[in-house]
């Protein structure tokens, strides 16, 4: 990459201030015989200089359409703390312009540490991820204090420690992590962000919004910074372009981006923060999600080998109810995971890494195949599943199903004593349509469809959510279970359906009749007898 860093020695600079200076209460740096201010400019032409002034208190100004920037790789959060409104004070012109300088020092850096590093009498090794940040962190602090003292020596208008705090912290998550997406992450309140545009909503757990400032001044950066995350993606990078406008990958800290362009009037992006993923199902319990007793059964149903599937609306907690339920499962069960992106998070709970082969598919790239239309390099579940065959697994689990993914879990469920899956429906037995219409999409004919399912999917378990409004007109949400059905093969091999629990917000709810097939795994699975529910719904059956 050709070196257009600035001609200054970073050793010969005063010493600044270590992480200390991004500390809440103001701090003026010192270099041994003046105070530094910090000035913000006024509108001076083109420079960086100008640019910081031309961000104004607002951080809104007009500029040309941004360049495409080599980032290095992301890693994890910031080391830098930052204020909710953050967003709103940064220059998003500037940043891409320090981040561009500071990411061509810092390969300047490495290249020279790994072409010292080829020689032996040197005793230099190549620049280690650890010592990559820091050695952009302090890039990012003097390129900052760089563009305060120009303010500074031109006698622009006072720029504040926290304008310069959000501009280092904004350059640096641009270089390392997400960009002006970073400091909504960072807010472990958060468990949702949906953008549209320049609209940007964050949900809290209880289901409370709040807008917040827009994380791009226009549509072609949104378009920009989404590119530059598929491009940097684990795995080779996710194509994201108007011959691929879907984009779904993970970013660091284990979120989920799904993202949608071109077809839409403006860039629209869903982002899931994972805040529950070693969750049991005693904390279901504790959260009202069900009652004791279904726990009990739910429990009993995974360890005695029962394929379940858990339904439900967007938003209604699925795949944290598939974690809590994988949880039920010993320690040592050797579990398969395949995923079009991860989720589950199964081999990053404590003692359940060395049993856990977690598995992505990658989408692949550049060409399609001819024949299968496919995108060239890609590996697909069913490339997983088929790898998995000798991994002496104990249970194969596929995450969501919301597509072709239905032939995969049918195989999951083949292959292996038990499964677990999710799935999108308003109801208990509107998921079976709706993984019927995932099977036809796939090309397989209804009846064989429907004899999958009956044979196949022991238990559907439909989550709900329900919203409650405050006095002050704030909406909460309740996540509950609603529906536990048992399916069996009946008549014609079709499924054959009963209702074992109703519920009811809080965690309450009714039960009905366990079916033999049902409590043949249920004592498998370590229940007893006198643990039986009595039949409370009418019929006991759909």
């Amino acid at each position: 990459m050709t070196n257009n860093a600035p001609d200054f020695d970073y050793d010969e600079r005063p010493a600044l201030p270590d992480l200390p200076m991004f500390a809440a209460d103001p701090i003026i740096l010192d270099d041994g015989d003046n105070e530094i201010t910090r000035y913000r400019s006024g509108q001076y032409g083109s420079s960086s200089a100008g640019l910081l002034a031309a961000a104004g208190k607002d951080g809104r100004h007009s500029h040309p359409e941004p360049e495409r920037l080599e980032t290095v790789p992301f890693t994890s959060p910031s080391p830098f703390p930052a204020e909710r409104s953050d967003v709103a004070r940064t220059n998003h012109q500037l940043v891409k312009q320090l981040t561009k300088e500071a990411s061509e020092i810092l390969s300047l850096r490495k290249t020279q540490r790994a072409d010292q590093a080829l020689n032996p009498e040197l005793g230099v090794t190549a620049m280690t991820p650890d010592e990559e940040r820091e050695s952009g962190r302090q890039i990012v602090i003097d390129l900052v204090s760089k563009e305060v003292q120009s303010a500074i020596d031109t006698g622009h208008e006072q720029l504040s420690v926290q304008e310069e705090q959000t501009l280092v912290k904004a350059v640096f998550d641009t270089l390392f992590g997400l960009g002006p997406l970073q400091p909504l992450v960072d807010d472990p309140n958060v468990e949702n962000i949906l953008i549209n545009g320049d609209s940007v909503i964050v949900m809290y757990p209880d289901g409370s919004l709040q807008a917040r400032p827009p994380i791009a001044d226009s549509d072609e950066e949104l378009y920009d910074w989404l590119t530059n995350l598929a491009q940097r993606a684990p795995g080779g990078g996710r194509p994201f372009s108007q011959v691929n406008p879907n984009l779904r990958l993970n970013l660091p800290g284990d979120i989920r981006l799904s993202a949608m362009g071109y077809s839409v009037r403006h860039p629209s992006i869903a982002i899931r923060m994972h805040r529950h993923k070693d969750v049991t199902i005693d904390k279901m319990v504790e959260m009202g999600v069900m009652p004791q007793l279904l726990s009990e059964i739910l429990s009993a149903a995974v360890i005695g080998g029962a394929s379940i599937v858990i339904s439900g609306p967007m938003g209604s907690g699925k795949t944290t109810n598939l974690r809590a339920l994988a949880n039920c499962l010993p320690l040592q069960t050797r579990i398969g995971t395949a995923e079009t992106e991860y989720e589950l998070f199964l081999d990053k709970l404590d003692g359940r890494r060395p049993y856990v082969v977690a598995a992505e598919a990658i989408t692949g790239g550049g060409e399609r195949n001819e024949l299968t239309g496919a995108l060239r390099g890609a590996t697909t579940l069913s490339d997983i599943l088929y790898q998995f065959v000798r991994m002496q697994l104990d249970r194969v689990i596929v995450g969501e199903v919301a597509g072709g993914e239905i032939i995969d879990m049918f195989k999951a469920m083949q292959m292996a004593k038990g499964s677990l899956s999710t799935t999108h429906a308003e109801h208990a037995a509107g998921a079976i349509d709706r993984l019927v219409t995932c099977a036809l999409e796939a090309g397989v004919p209804v009846e064989y469809a429907y004899r999958q399912v009956a044979h196949h999917i022991n238990l559907i378990i439909q989550l709900q959510t329900d919203y409650e409004f405050t006095d002050t007109g704030e909406r909460r949400q309740v996540r509950f279970v609603s529906e536990v059905i048992h399916i069996e093969a009946g008549e014609n091999a079709m499924p054959a359906v009963t209702k074992i629990y109703e519920g009811k917000p809080g965690g309450t709810g009714e039960y009905g009749t366990l079916p033999p097939a049902l409590l043949r795994k249920l004592y498998a699975g370590g229940f007893s007898p006198n643990q039986i529910p009595i039949n409370t719904i009418t019929g006991g059956g759909l």
